[in-house]
C-alpha cells in the first residue's frame, strides 16, 4: 500500500538546496513522484510529492533525517500526508494560462482577477513575471479541474480585464501553447492603422457613404460580402493610378513591424488575410517579407475601377478556410496557428485558430476571442505568446530585429 506525502520546504534560496534535499530522500529510500519549485527574488518555495509504501522505517527517516537536514540548511519544512482523493486530483489537473498585460503593476488588478478565478473554482498554481521590471505583464497558470464552464470563466476574465483597462488572454497549458508556428493577421485596422477602403473613398469623394457601410459591417450588422460590393460600387470610375499613392500613405500599427521581425526571427511563418484588396496586401507582403497573403481583387478596365470585384469575395468563412490552408501547407495542426484581427469578418478566423487574438477590436469580436489587446500596441502580442521582456531586450541587443528606414 502506497502512502503519499507532501514535503514543502521554504526559505532563502541558494545553489545546492535541491541536491541536498534529494540526497537525503535518496538515502532514506524515498522516491520523488513529483516536484515543483518557485522563487521570488531569493526566496524559495520547493515542494515534493513522495511515496513511502506504508513503510514505518521510511516515515521515521523522513521525520528524523530529511526534515532536520532541511532545517540545517536554514529552511522551514512542512510535512503532511495525502488521501487517495487528493492524490487523484493532483494527477488529474488541467491547466490554462492567463496572461495579463497592463500599463503598470497593480494590487487591485491581481486582487480582482484572483477573485474572478476563485469565483469559477480555478486555483492559481504558478505565477511568472514577463515584464523585466515588475508585474505589469505576467502569466498565471490556473488549475481548472473544478471549473464547471471554461468558456464562462474566460468571458468573465476578459470582461473584468477590459473594465480594468488591461489586456488579457487565456490559453490551454499544453504542448502547443509555446510551440505556435504560424501567425495570420488581418490587414485593415490590424496590421495597418487605416481602413483602406475608407481612404479610397476619400479620393473618390464618397467617404461618408462608404464609412457608414464600413462601420455597420465591422459591427456585424451587415453581411460582409454585401457590404463590400456596395462600397466597391461607390468607387466606380476612380483612377487606378491612385492605388500606389494610397499604398504609400498607409501606416503600420504601432509595434507591428518589430513584432513581425521578432516572429520571423523566432521561426514563425506569417500570413495576411484581408477582406480588403490584393494590391495593398501584396505591397504589405513585400514590405514586411510575409509568407502568405490573400484578399479581394478590384476589377480595373481602361485604367479605372469598374466598381466590381473579380472572383469570389474573401469573407469571414473564406478567411477561416485560408487560415486552415496555410496550416496545411506548413504541415502544422490548427492548434499551432494564431489568428489576429479586429472585425466581425475576422471571427471565423479567430475561432478556427488555436489562439484567436482580438486587436483593438469591436465588442462582438472581443467576446469571441481567446485574448484581447486593447490598451497595448502590437508588441503585446508577444507577451501572449510567452515572449518575455527580457527575451525581447536580448534580441534587440543581439540585433534580432532590424528596423526599416
Amino acid at each position: 500500500m502506497i502512502e503519499p506525502y507532501i514535503l514543502a520546504v521554504s526559505g532563502r534560496d541558494r545553489p545546492g538546496i535541491l541536491s541536498e534535499i534529494a540526497k537525503a530522500l535518496d538515502a532514506a529510500g524515498i522516491q520523488i513522484v513529483d516536484i515543483e519549485q518557485a522563487t521570488l527574488q531569493d526566496f524559495l518555495a520547493l515542494s515534493f510529492l513522495l511515496e513511502l509504501e506504508n513503510d514505518p522505517e521510511k516515515a521515521h527517516l523522513l521525520s528524523h533525517d530529511v526534515i532536520p537536514r532541511a532545517s540545517a540548511l536554514g529552511l522551514r519544512a512542512d510535512l503532511r500526508s495525502l488521501n487517495i482523493q487528493e492524490v487523484r486530483m493532483l494527477k488529474e489537473t488541467d491547466h490554462v494560462v492567463l496572461t495579463l498585460v497592463s500599463d503598470h503593476p497593480s494590487s487591485k488588478l491581481v486582487a480582482e482577477l484572483g477573485a474572478v478565478t476563485a469565483r469559477h473554482h480555478a486555483n492559481i498554481v504558478t505565477i511568472r513575471r514577463l515584464a523585466e521590471e515588475d508585474l505589469r505583464a505576467g502569466e498565471f497558470v490556473l488549475d481548472i479541474s473544478r471549473v464547471p464552464d471554461l468558456d464562462a470563466m474566460k468571458a468573465d476574465i476578459l470582461l473584468t480585464a477590459e473594465g480594468l483597462g488591461v489586456d488579457a488572454g487565456v490559453a490551454r497549458e499544453d504542448v502547443y501553447r509555446k510551440s505556435k508556428r504560424v501567425v495570420v493577421f488581418d490587414m485593415d485596422g490590424t496590421l495597418v492603422a487605416e481602413e483602406v477602403i475608407d481612404t479610397l473613398a476619400e479620393r473618390a469623394g464618397v467617404a461618408e457613404e462608404v464609412s457608414e457601410i464600413t462601420t455597420k459591417a465591422m459591427k456585424g450588422e451587415i453581411d460582409f460580402e454585401d457590404a463590400l460590393r456596395r462600397r466597391v460600387r461607390l468607387l466606380k470610375g476612380l483612377s487606378a493610378a491612385i492605388l500606389p499613392e494610397v499604398a504609400e500613405t498607409l501606416s503600420l500599427s504601432p509595434g507591428a513591424e518589430e513584432t513581425i521581425q521578432v516572429l520571423k526571427r523566432l521561426g514563425y511563418k506569417l500570413g495576411v488575410l484581408s477582406g480588403g484588396f490584393t494590391f495593398f496586401v501584396e505591397a504589405l507582403k513585400t514590405k514586411l517579407k510575409i509568407d502568405y497573403a490573400a484578399a479581394n481583387t478590384l476589377e480595373i478596365k481602361h485604367g479605372v475601377l469598374t466598381g466590381e470585384v473579380v472572383g469570389p469575395v474573401l469573407d469571414g468563412p473564406g478567411k477561416a478556410k485560408q487560415l486552415a490552408r496555410i496550416a496545411d501547407l506548413e504541415g502544422v495542426p490548427l492548434d499551432q496557428v494564431v489568428g489576429v484581427g479586429d472585425g466581425a469578418n475576422d471571427i471565423p478566423m479567430l475561432q478556427t485558430a488555436g489562439l484567436g487574438i482580438a486587436f483593438r477590436a469591436k465588442e462582438t469580436t472581443r467576446r469571441t476571442a481567446d485574448a484581447a489587446i486593447q490598451k497595448n500596441d502590437f508588441l503585446g502580442l508577444l507577451y501572449l505568446l510567452g515572449v518575455s521582456g527580457k527575451d525581447l531586450r536580448r534580441m534587440r541587443e543581439a540585433g534580432g530585429t532590424v528596423h526599416s528606414a
